[in-house]
């Protein structure tokens, strides 16, 4: 054997001291280097009120004196193009809240996530799977700090009174109490809906909803880790190929359509929440985060939450949400400390803060798994660990798609011409 030489030692101990003090500047272990390595001050810019940071922020504060968190709220319409125009002019934030549906048209703009400051491994085991999504090119774009899953909402009076004693657990179950919910007139006209599907114009959740269908039926539409399109993708059982798309859409469009025994929905009801709130509406699938303003809105209604229904005998239960994560800017001169921000925030204790005064899911597995005593927050966590999303290359382009499509299938068009013109049009906004 070859012995090791004092210069060799010197060498391996000098590299060994250098790794651990870039460690603990990053973790800021190490004060005295923290101030003249990191920023004084960290800019960060999202959609909520700062309210609901108040928590998290304070307790950084607590930790780290010397660096102070500047958070500006932003409307959420005009977030991308406020973005775009701050890199474009050189005045990025340090740390954007960003939502899942924007990574495909930011993610060159952003700076991955330091391997030192966690691995691919320790975020899978961290995070619930949904928010595998900011894993792209074996590189994490982001640190996830809520979930916003869709639940189903329900009038429980309303439900006693046809002696319907559970919430649909399955979409047949939802089929048939929409219609025993329903209420008309003599000449056929509704007076109460059961449900609210099958439009667009006035429900702003259908693309999510047909979505979460499709989702279920199981095709990604667009896949979050490869990004095929697998929209027209089809399936065969016993001998059966069928479309999961095709069948979200033709289940979907069915309650609007006078024809069919599904039909409980038309143009003439506002949106669902609103109708909900008039007593108009016995249930409607929707986002956790409307819960608060519906609660608040509806103090007099018996309000129960519910998981999604699933179709019957599936194998898996999936649903369906979207990710909000930390992001940093590659423009930002300051992404060591930005991250060690976001690593800050997304901690237990502050993840656990933040997910409560949001009224949403929180992203770490540990929290989701222990649950939440408020029981339409246990719903909410319960679907986030259910939640899957599919890669959006741009919402402003993909929703008027995704509308149009269901449009035409509502109109009497065929679901399949409809689904093969959405998934040419899809990969087109993937070049």
């Amino acid at each position: 054997m070859h012995s090791i030489s004092k210069l060799q030692v010197g060498i391996y101990i000098g590299v060994i001291f250098i790794v651990l003090v870039v460690v603990f500047i990053f973790l800021g272990v190490i004060p005295g280097l923290d101030k003249k390595t990191t920023a004084s001050e960290i800019v960060i810019w999202g959609t909520y009120p700062q309210e609901v940071f108040k928590t998290a922020f304070t307790a950084w504060r607590e930790e780290h004196s010397n660096v102070s968190l500047t958070y500006e709220e932003k409307t959420p319409t005009g977030f991308r193009a406020d973005i775009l125009e701050a890199l474009a002019t050189g005045n990025t934030p340090d740390i954007i809240l960003l939502p899942d549906s924007l990574l495909h048209t930011m993610q060159n703009k952003l700076a991955p996530v330091p391997v030192i400051s966690m691995t691919e491994r320790e975020y899978k085991e961290t995070f619930a799977s949904v928010t595998d999504i900011f894993l792209q090119n074996n590189q994490i774009y982001g640190v996830p700090f809520a979930i916003d899953p869709l639940v189903l909402y329900w009038n429980r009076d309303f439900f006693a009174s046809e002696t319907i004693a559970l919430p649909p657990s399955t979409w047949d179950e939802f089929r048939t109490d929409a219609q025993r919910l329903t209420k008309r007139t003599e000449t056929g006209n509704i007076t109460r809906s059961g449900a609210a599907m099958g439009l667009t114009s006035n429900i702003p959740q259908a693309v999510d909803i047909v979505s979460l269908l499709a989702l279920q039926g199981g095709i990604s539409i667009i896949d979050p880790a490869t990004h095929a399109v697998t929209i027209a993708q089809t399936s065969t059982t016993n001998q059966i190929t069928t479309s999961p798309a095709e069948t979200a859409l033709r289940y979907y469009t069915d309650f609007s359509r006078r024809e069919k025994t599904s039909y409980t929905w038309n143009y003439t009801f506002p949106k669902p929440d609103e109708a909900f709130a008039r007593e108009d509406l016995a249930m409607f699938i929707g986002r956790a985060s409307m819960f608060n303003s519906l609660s608040q809105r509806s103090p007099h209604i018996n309000i129960g939450v519910s998981p999604v229904p699933q179709y019957s005998q599936a194998p898996v239960k999936i649903g369906y949400g979207r990710v909000m994560a930390f992001t940093v800017p590659a423009q930002s001169p300051k992404q060591t400390t930005a991250w060690q921000v976001a690593v800050f925030l997304s901690q237990n204790a502050q993840a656990s803060s933040i997910a409560d005064d949001m009224k949403l899911a929180p992203t770490r597995r540990d929290l989701l798994g222990a649950g939440h005593t408020f029981p339409p927050f246990s719903v909410f966590y319960e679907e986030a660990l259910r939640a899957r999303v599919w890669y959006d290359p741009d919402p402003a382009r993909s929703s008027p798609l995704f509308i149009n499509m269901i449009e035409l299938v509502a109109a009497g068009r065929d679901a399949g011409a409809a689904v093969a013109e959405a998934s040419t049009r899809l990969s087109d906004l993937l070049k």
